[in-house]
């Protein structure tokens, strides 16, 4: 909430006019009250302006039906069994810094209870950053060799450096078919349609930003791991 600034100078002006007292320097110093004044509401202006950008784009603006989601899986690649305890869909970019931290936490969560977690990637490539689509691409073609996950999370640390080159040394690391993976990974209409049906699911159920988790359709209010794994237990627990 902004406050709104007092129009205190002309106000001490026109009593001081009054009263015959109104010299130089008063009048000096009353502008330059009121210059500060002005400086501090632009900075708190600022200030929102940037918090609600962040709130947006890192993802933790929950969207206002709190309810449980009905997210289809579809096509997208998926880690995990299908009557898993927790199914965790994230809606993530691969150039996103903040999916890249939360990366290493889902793959040590799914890791730790491969019977009870699935995982579920949507892509959620955006505008801002050039290299999501690519990277997503890439990622879309290990996933036809079997490796999406493994290409993915490896990626993770590289979100500031991604690249043609970065994508054919991960896949050639991942012992992927080079042809093949050259060939899959270009950024076809066909891809971008599919980037583009994550996306328009993720709006429809809420998605403002990433990285944005669903834990078994509620949206995740934490990124640790200790927080997956105490829901894991509590799912593991009413069954």
């Amino acid at each position: 909430m902004f406050f709104e600034k007092k129009n205190v100078l002309p106000i001490i002006a026109c009593c001081a006019l009054i009263s015959g007292c109104v010299s130089p320097g008063l009048e000096s110093r009353l502008h330059a009250i009121e210059t500060r004044q002005d400086s501090i509401l632009t900075l708190l202006r600022s200030m929102q302006e940037k918090n609600d950008f962040v709130a947006t784009r890192v993802g933790w603006r929950p969207p206002v039906d709190t309810a449980a989601k009905v997210i289809p899986v579809g096509t997208s690649f998926t880690r995990g069994p299908e009557n898993a305890a927790l199914t965790l869909v994230e809606f993530s970019d691969i150039q996103c810094p903040y999916c890249a931290q939360l990366a290493p936490i889902l793959d040590s969560v799914s890791k730790a209870f491969p019977n009870d977690v699935r995982l579920v990637f949507k892509h959620f490539p955006l505008s801002f950053h050039p290299q999501a689509r690519a990277a997503a691409a890439a990622a879309i073609a290990a996933g036809k060799q079997g490796k999406f996950f493994e290409f993915r999370f490896q990626a993770a640390p590289h979100y500031h450096n991604l690249g043609d080159s970065l994508y054919l040394a991960l896949a050639r690391n991942l012992g992927l078919d080079m042809e093949r993976f050259k060939k899959d990974m270009a950024l076809t209409p066909e891809v971008n349609s599919l980037l583009q049906e994550d996306m328009d699911l993720g709006r429809k159920v809420g998605v403002e930003g990433t990285p944005t988790v669903f834990v078994n359709g509620h949206l995740a209010t934490d990124r640790s791991f200790e927080y997956y794994a105490a829901l894991v237990i509590e799912a593991k627990g009413k069954r």
